[in-house]
C-alpha cells in the first residue's frame, strides 16, 4: 500500500484503489439507492501533449476514467489511456461493486458497453437487471428465447440441467456451463420487449452533469501531471471529490453536491 521514495512515503494506486472502495463502499450503505450506472469521461491533456492519445470523437487528447455512480454518488473509477474500450472496462466495476456488497436493482450502460457478455456479467454478478442501449435495428434474437433456453438445459441434464426449474435458475446454470452469450441474448430480447426501458435508461442522463461537476470541483484532467503519474493523481483526485461526498451524507445534509460551504 505504501511505497517508499527517498526520506518520504506516499499511497501507491493500490492504496488509492483500496481507500477508494472503502468510502465507495460506505457510499453505499449510506445513500441507500437501489440503482446504478456507468460511463467516462475524458482526462482532457495539452493539445501538445506527446504521451496522450487522441480521441477523434471528443477531438482532443486525453486519457479516460471510467466511473460507475450509484444514483449521482460516484463510487468507483478505473482509469485508461484515451482511445481504449468502454466495454472491457465494465468488468472491473461489476468486480468492485460486488466487492463493495452493492444492492442494485439495475445497472445502466450506454451503447458503447452493449455486448451480450456485459449484460449476463451485471445479472449474474450482481443480481440486477441490466439497461443497456442497444441499437435502432437490433431484433429478437432467437437463441435467447425460452425454447432455446429449454433446449440447451434439456441438452445438459446430466450437468444438472432442468427444464422444470424457474427461468432464474436455467439462466444461471447456463451462465455457469459455458453460455454466457445466450443469458445475455435472453436479457436483451427483455430490454426490447420492456415498455419501461426507456424511463429507465433516462436515468443514464445523469453521468454527464456529475462528470461537470467534478470537473468544476477538483482537478480532473491530465494537464501538467507527467505520464507515469497520471493515473495516481487522477486517482487521487476522484478519492478527493468522494470525500467530499461522504461528508454530505455522514452530516445528512439536504442540498447534495453542493460544496461551496467547504471552501
Amino acid at each position: 500500500m505504501w511505497c517508499k521514495l527517498g526520506q518520504y512515503h506516499r499511497l501507491s494506486e493500490d492504496g488509492i484503489n483500496e481507500i477508494m472502495m472503502l468510502i465507495g463502499e460506505r457510499i453505499l450503505k449510506l445513500a441507500q439507492i437501489k440503482e446504478a450506472k456507468i460511463d467516462s469521461t475524458p482526462l482532457e491533456a495539452s493539445r501538445y501533449d506527446k504521451h496522450a492519445d487522441y480521441n477523434p470523437h471528443y477531438e482532443c487528447k486525453m486519457d479516460k476514467a471510467h466511473i460507475t455512480m450509484i444514483g449521482t454518488y460516484p463510487v468507483f473509477m478505473t482509469h485508461t489511456n484515451g482511445t481504449a474500450s468502454d466495454s472491457r472496462e465494465l468488468i472491473k466495476h461489476i468486480k468492485a461493486l460486488k466487492e463493495m456488497n452493492a444492492d442494485i436493482d439495475f445497472y445502466s450502460a450506454d451503447g458503447g458497453y452493449d455486448s451480450f457478455l456485459n449484460r449476463a456479467d451485471i445479472w449474474y454478478h450482481l443480481n440486477a437487471k441490466p439497461v443497456i442501449s442497444y441499437s435502432s435495428n437490433a431484433v429478437v434474437n432467437k437463441e435467447g428465447e425460452i425454447e432455446r433456453i429449454d433446449h440447451w438445459v434439456n441438452k445438459m441434464w446430466k450437468k444438472g440441467g432442468n427444464v422444470h426449474a424457474k427461468i432464474e435458475d436455467k439462466l444461471r446454470f447456463l451462465y455457469e456451463n459455458g453460455r454466457c452469450e445466450q443469458v445475455g441474448m435472453y436479457l436483451r430480447n427483455e430490454n426490447i420487449r420492456d415498455n419501461l426501458f426507456m424511463i429507465l435508461y433516462k436515468k443514464r442522463g445523469e453521468c454527464e452533469p456529475k462528470h461537470g461537476h467534478i470537473k468544476e470541483t477538483v482537478k480532473f484532467d491530465i494537464r501538467r501531471v507527467r505520464a507515469e503519474s497520471r493515473k495516481l493523481y487522477s486517482l487521487l483526485s476522484f478519492v478527493a471529490y468522494q470525500f467530499l461526498i461522504l461528508t454530505e451524507l455522514q452530516n445528512n445534509i439536504q442540498t447534495k453536491n453542493s460544496f461551496g460551504r467547504f471552501f
